[in-house]
């Protein structure tokens, strides 16, 4: 009897920690999208399913940048800093934002930082950049000259409702070839999350809505 009280009271517990740790993972994210700070960024689309969680558009946003703050990296110690820097993100003229410096840490200089999903460093010319008639030599010299480079991918879920799933992946991808589509972001002491997705200015979900009561 006393050991299947124990189970009970065991099984309460964890049950009571995973509610508050739930619990306070939505009362963060609410509080970042109430008070954070709004920033947009084009992406492009993929179409994944979580059979747990349902179905989820998702993006791709990734952002570069050489302002480097506080770290010097050389071609024997970059990959040391995966995963390690945070961006400092600012608007752009036409109406998005860009990163603008990387460090290991946020900077108290009155700017919005924003923790990645991941970063890397890497050399800003790449084998990718090599020319057709440009030797081995020529080359590396090339790449061992240019300056180092951070990218960062931000976060990339947005959950949508199963009906209209379908056709906002459909307009995202037609939007995205166009470079049209917009990831919509909060930012809060250095927390950042996605809060929509826009078309021309319009929610990803209404020009969903509106593609199926065209049909």
């Amino acid at each position: 009897m006393k050991k299947n009280i124990r189970k009970t009271v065991c099984v309460a517990v964890a049950l009571a920690v995973q509610c508050a740790a739930i619990g306070w993972l939505i009362g963060r994210y609410e509080n970042i999208v109430r008070n954070g700070t709004e920033v947009r960024f084009r992406c492009e689309a993929f179409d994944p399913y979580d059979p747990l969680r349902g179905r989820y558009l998702r993006t791709a946003v990734r952002e570069s940048c050489t302002n480097i703050v506080g770290v010097s990296l050389a071609d024997d110690n970059y990959w040391n800093y995966r995963d390690k820097f945070v961006a400092r993100l600012e608007p752009s003229t036409n109406g998005l934002w860009r990163v603008s410096a990387a460090a290991l840490e946020p900077q108290d200089d009155g700017g919005i930082w924003a923790k990645p999903i991941s970063s890397r460093a890497e050399r800003s010319v790449s084998w990718e950049n090599r020319g057709k008639d440009e030797s081995s030599a020529d080359f590396e010299n090339r790449r061992a000259a240019s300056p180092f480079k951070v990218t960062f991918t931000f976060p990339d879920q947005l959950f949508v409702n199963e009906r209209v799933a379908p056709a906002a992946e459909r307009v995202l991808r037609e939007m995205t070839n166009s470079g049209k589509a917009v990831a919509v972001y909060r930012v809060k002491g250095s927390e950042i999350v996605m809060t929509g997705i826009e078309v021309n200015g319009k929610s990803i979900v209404s020009c969903a809505r509106e593609a199926m009561s065209s049909k």
